[in-house]
C-alpha cells in the first residue's frame, strides 16, 4: 500500500472523527425526549447534505483536491450524516405505532436532504 493510501486513510478517519462529534453534539441538543422528531438527526443529516453537495461542486469545478474531498466529503459528511440511526429512529415510530410520525420524518428527510443536496451544488458553483 502506498503512502497515499495510508494518507487518504487517515483524512478520511480524521473527518469522521470530527464529524461524528457534531453528530453528538446535535444529539445532545435537539433530541430530545418529548420533540416531536430527532430534531438533531434531522440537522446532522440536512447539514452533511448541503455539505457534500458543495464539495461535489468543488470537484467537479477542480478547486477541491481529492484528498480534501477524501477528508471533507467521506470524512467528516460520512461521520456527520446518519443513515444507520436515522433508520433505528423510524423503527421505533412504526413500533410504537407513531404511523405518522414515521411517514413525516421519512419523507421530511429525503426531500428536504436531497433539496440540501442540490442548493450545495449551487452554491458550490458560486465559490
Amino acid at each position: 500500500m502506498t503512502g497515499t493510501f495510508w494518507l487518504g486513510f487517515g483524512a478520511a478517519g480524521l473527518g469522521a472523527f470530527f464529524g461524528g462529534c457534531l453528530r453528538s453534539l446535535f444529539s445532545d441538543w435537539f433530541n430530545h425526549a418529548k420533540a416531536y422528531l430527532p430534531y438533531g438527526t434531522l440537522a446532522a443529516n440536512l447539514l452533511g447534505s448541503l455539505l457534500i453537495g458543495i464539495f461535489a461542486a468543488l470537484v467537479a469545478k477542480g478547486e477541491l483536491s481529492q484528498m480534501a474531498n477524501t477528508l471533507l466529503a467521506g470524512g467528516f459528511c460520512g461521520g456527520l450524516t446518519t443513515f444507520s440511526t436515522f433508520s433505528l429512529e423510524n423503527l421505533k415510530y412504526f413500533k410504537q405505532g407513531k404511523t405518522g410520525h414515521a411517514v413525516l420524518y421519512w419523507c421530511g428527510s429525503v426531500v428536504l436532504c436531497l433539496a440540501c443536496v442540490y442548493l450545495g451544488l449551487a452554491l458550490g458553483k458560486l465559490f
